[in-house]
């Protein structure tokens, strides 16, 4: 069996599985953030991508790990639950590597759910991707990588 048809079964299959995967988190209702920042560490680091699942609020509670919108912006962090408070509807967070409290509590509609898993690393695609010179540079060596194939391509049958 040629390389270029191993390697064209292991491209499709691993299409076949992130197609999936993705597919299964639409239908979960799961949602995925990058970690931005080091407030997590060492459960969370910067990079990693974290899944979470929409939670009733009677289902968090201290010591939780969830997603919410950033009081006044459309930011959103992940931290865990430090207090619950039943009667105002709102939870105080903090991150693991934080010495205090965040500085206002998060309110039961600012929350987007609760962390059902992360994988280490993966969030760094999007980090880079909110980066425009990234961004320009990676399309710049797509248009590169099909311009060498065609140039390829048409030297084959020039060839023959």
């Amino acid at each position: 069996m040629k390389l270029s048809n191993i390697l064209r079964n292991i491209f499709w299959i691993f299409t076949a599985l992130l197609t999936g995967f993705v597919l299964f988190l639409l239908l979960s209702g799961t949602k995925c953030f990058a970690v931005q920042s080091e407030s997590m560490s060492p459960t969370l680091h910067r990079g990693d991508a974290v899944f979470v699942r929409k939670a009733d609020f009677s289902q968090l509670h201290e010591g939780d790990i969830v997603s919410a919108y950033f009081p006044e912006s459309d930011g959103v962090f992940t931290h865990r639950i430090q207090t619950v408070d039943p009667q105002k509807q709102q939870i105080t967070t903090r991150g693991d590597a934080n010495m205090s409290d965040d500085p206002a509590p998060t309110e039961a509609k600012k929350i987007i759910g609760k962390l059902w898993f992360s994988v280490p690393a993966v969030g760094f695609l999007s980090l880079y991707l909110q980066n425009r010179t990234v961004v320009i540079l990676l399309l710049i060596a797509v248009f590169v990588l099909v311009a060498l194939r065609a140039v390829l391509e048409f030297r084959k049958k020039t060839d023959e």
